[in-house]
């Protein structure tokens, strides 16, 4: 197949210029890969069948490309999966549009292949993390990409994550995943167990079991009868406005204190699908930026102040 690049053809592509709306033909051999590229698995299956399809109708969308570094060479913006196939069907050149910048943007494609849904959990989270570590902010990344903050937090969470969970994002969506990491900082033996007899988990499952591993039945069975004491020291009332508290024992000493609820303000919370009421006067040591809740299912623990929504504030 002869090339079709005339010397007003090759002009254009040294210069940028597609000002006209046409796509330059520019020879494959002359195009490479972006190595920063955030998708790093082609499955080859896909790529066949799209080779086959440009066997047939040839390359129906143009690849996006920047001018390299090396003279005459072109590195590719978007379309590596179209230029794979082109190679595979034997094709000798390709249409492409040339950026008028030659500089690098890390977020032109990542913005194509997340609005494709194209990209596995675990070449997100790369770029996520390369861009923390470059110094950006959650929020400006997820700003750039079009997502919420929280759908940053869940991938920037996947480097903190033990093997055996990051392993599950083959099969199990990055929220089933997360929720399975929060729930394995509490109880780690428990969430490893169960995730190795588990192929995949889908959100509801990975949701229900979290909920199930942070809110035990029977609090004394891991911390023993002195916690058990503290943890029947905080009882719900009949309204569930107020604790009742019962007569102290022995072991009850090192348990929170709850305040008062005589001119004292009440704050009722919500943690997930478990409700309680803050205790104001918790220890000096809790640890920064935790709560400390007295639950309404007679335990109490210390819970990050993201996971709390307030749902009512009273005055005894």
């Amino acid at each position: 197949m002869a090339l079709d690049l005339s010397f007003k053809d090759l002009a254009d592509v040294a210069a940028g210029d597609a000002s006209d709306g046409r796509p330059l033909k520019v020879a494959l051999n002359l195009i490479d890969e972006d190595p920063d590229q955030p998708r790093r698995e082609f499955p080859e299956d896909e790529l066949q069948q799209l080779a086959a399809s440009i066997r047939i109708d040839g390359i129906l969308q143009p690849i996006v490309v920047r001018r390299s570094e090396q003279a005459d060479r072109f590195i590719i913006v978007m379309g590596a999966r179209r230029y794979r196939a082109a190679k595979i069907a034997e094709l000798v050149e390709a249409p492409v549009f040339v950026q008028d910048d030659a500089g690098a943007n890390p977020y032109a494609q990542m913005v194509e292949n997340i609005q494709r849904d194209d990209l596995k959990p675990s070449e997100i989270a790369r770029f996520v993390t390369a861009r923390l570590e470059a110094g950006e902010k959650q929020t400006e990344i997820a700003r750039r990409l079009g997502k919420p903050r929280d759908w940053v937090s869940r991938y920037a969470a996947v480097p903190k994550m033990p093997g055996f969970l990051q392993e599950k994002l083959a099969t199990s969506s990055i929220r089933a995943v997360y929720e399975l990491y929060q729930a394995w900082r509490q109880e780690p033996s428990e969430v490893e167990r169960a995730v190795k007899v588990r192929d995949a988990f889908t959100d509801a499952q990975a949701r229900e079991f979290a909920f199930a591993v942070r809110s035990p039945v029977e609090p004394a069975a891991a911390h023993g009868k002195a916690a058990a004491d503290a943890a029947r020291e905080v009882r719900p009332s009949e309204k569930g406005c107020a604790p009742v508290r019962a007569k102290p024992s022995s072991s009850s000493a090192t348990a929170p204190s709850v305040p008062s609820t005589t001119g004292t303000a009440i704050v009722r919370v919500r943690a997930g699908k478990r409700v309680g009421q803050l205790v104001l006067d918790a220890r000096p040591d809790a640890e920064q930026g935790s709560a400390r809740v007295a639950f309404d299912d007679g335990t109490s623990e210390d819970v990050s102040v993201r996971e709390l929504r307030i749902d009512a504030v009273l005055v005894g």
